[in-house]
């Protein structure tokens, strides 16, 4: 195995917290902008963390919790990792493919915990990289320029009207959240910068 990862070999989401909803303290509720670009995070619809995400935030060795509540975090993928530097394998447990034309496939993934995640080959379907048997992640801080990022483009900016609702006021019971969960994407084919 390896012990040091190639920065090529590297591809990142951003996870941004959206400001519309609502502060809670449990990472499993929150919603997140993401995107591997600024076009991307403005444009894609907020989604919830997947298991294996929260985990590797709540494991971070610098308590990222709190921040990742507040701001977000990025997540770094390869396929060739290495048990230093904070990465944590997760292996293919189901790679499903789709009937439907120009629907990319997307594979099921695990830890030895049994966090799970999902991705979605990226790409055009003829020349895009199949999904690897294995991808290593880890979780970054947030850089401030980014941070600076999204407070000017109102990512953070919370709903308009100061009208309470009823569960300010008691507890009610949760319905589902159908809120949908984030897929992460396959390595692309060109690098991708933020900004």
């Amino acid at each position: 195995m390896r012990k040091e990862v190639g920065e090529g070999e590297i591809w990142k989401l951003i996870v941004i917290r959206d400001g519309s909803d609502n502060y809670t303290h449990a990472l499993c509720d929150a919603h997140f902008k993401y995107g591997r670009t600024s076009d991307e995070l403005e444009l894609l619809d907020v989604k919830r963390l997947p298991s294996g995400l929260i985990q590797l935030v709540e494991e971070h060795p610098f308590n990222l919790y709190e921040e990742a509540l507040e701001t977000g975090f990025i997540v770094e993928m390869t396929r060739r990792g290495s048990m230093a530097g904070g990465w944590m394998k997760f292996t293919s447990s189901v790679i499903m493919n789709s009937n439907e034309p120009f629907q990319a496939p997307r594979g099921l993934y695990a830890n030895e915990i049994g966090s799970t995640l999902e991705f979605q080959r990226v790409g055009c379907p003829g020349n895009s990289e199949q999904l690897p048997k294995a991808i290593w992640l880890r979780v970054k801080e947030l850089p401030l320029n980014y941070v600076a990022w999204a407070f000017e483009n109102g990512i953070f900016e919370g709903s308009k009207s100061h009208q309470k609702t009823l569960d300010s006021w008691i507890s009610l019971p949760e319905l589902s959240d159908i809120t949908p969960i984030l897929v992460l994407p396959g390595k692309p084919t060109k690098s991708e910068n933020f900004i």
